[in-house]
């Protein structure tokens, strides 16, 4: 199943349970595996309406009412009344999904940050339909550089969370990966003449996530002695040196990057 809430002959969890089933039996699972293959090509032989539905952000006027109401808050929002944008980059490209390690179809897309999801197209004509990749881990694609995959990791407060994770750095001990969010902030009257007001906004928030020896990505809280703590107590001392002697800022992108080449290299 690649679009969300798609409707096929035979659906990918379907195939996933008689793999399941087949293991148990002792049968051999190549022809449920092909089957599952080809059931997801299936999916991708069209776009039109009987294919999916829209993406989450055509309901994003009601979840604001809905965010607001909560708070006793009685107010008309447009999207033209909040300051940026739930796009990374409002343009779609043309990227290429894979289905596992298989390129299955190339589409155009790009990522909605504030719903954490894919949207998709077959053209770049606004009259196409646009819709969604399914959230699962067997779905990935690719943007120009970027490689988005749907995937489980340890998030800032220490619970498990799900969501899409862009791949920046991979080698065979370490992969690091970055994650890229727009947050709604709600904007604020100034009560006297002397104070700011601020619009409705959506603000930008990047973290990075560091997967050793294939384990769950943790998240990296930019803190010297959390970081070094995540790599291999053979490896630390030599980690230490290394971002003392370089000055690696830890919360950027290109100093993560840096470390773990050294890192992999030891």
């Amino acid at each position: 199943m690649l679009y969300s809430k798609l409707k096929f002959p035979f659906s990918l969890v379907s195939t996933i349970s008689l793999f399941t089933i087949s293991v148990l039996m002792g049968q051999q699972t190549v022809n449920v595996q092909q089957s599952a293959y080809a059931s997801y090509q299936v999916g991708l032989q069209g776009l039109g309406p009987d294919f999916g539905n829209n993406p989450a952000s055509e309901n994003f006027y009601s979840d604001m009412r809905i965010r607001f109401g909560k708070m006793g808050i009685e107010e008309k929002l447009e999207l033209e009344d909040i300051d940026g944008s739930i796009y990374i980059n409002e343009v779609f490209v043309l990227g290429a999904v894979y289905f596992g390690d298989e390129p299955a179809k190339n589409l155009y897309m790009r990522y909605n940050a504030f719903n954490d999801e894919i949207e998709i197209k077959e053209s770049k004509s606004a009259a196409t339909k646009t819709m969604a990749l399914v959230k699962t881990k067997d779905v990935s694609c690719t943007m120009g550089v970027d490689k988005w995959n749907y995937m489980q990791f340890e998030d800032k407060t220490g619970s498990q969370s799900q969501g899409y994770l862009n791949l920046i750095y991979s080698a065979e001990e370490y992969k690091l990966y970055e994650q890229k969010r727009k947050l709604f902030k709600e904007g604020k009257q100034a009560k006297t003449s002397h104070a700011t007001s601020f619009p409705h906004r959506f603000v930008d928030e990047t973290n990075y996530y560091l997967s050793v020896l294939g384990a769950t990505p943790a998240y990296i809280n930019g803190k010297k002695a959390d970081v070094v703590a995540l790599f291999d107590p053979k490896k630390q001392n030599d980690i230490k040196k290394f971002l003392k002697q370089k000055k690696v800022s830890l919360k950027d992108k290109n100093g993560l990057v840096n470390l773990m080449a050294y890192a992999n290299s030891l």
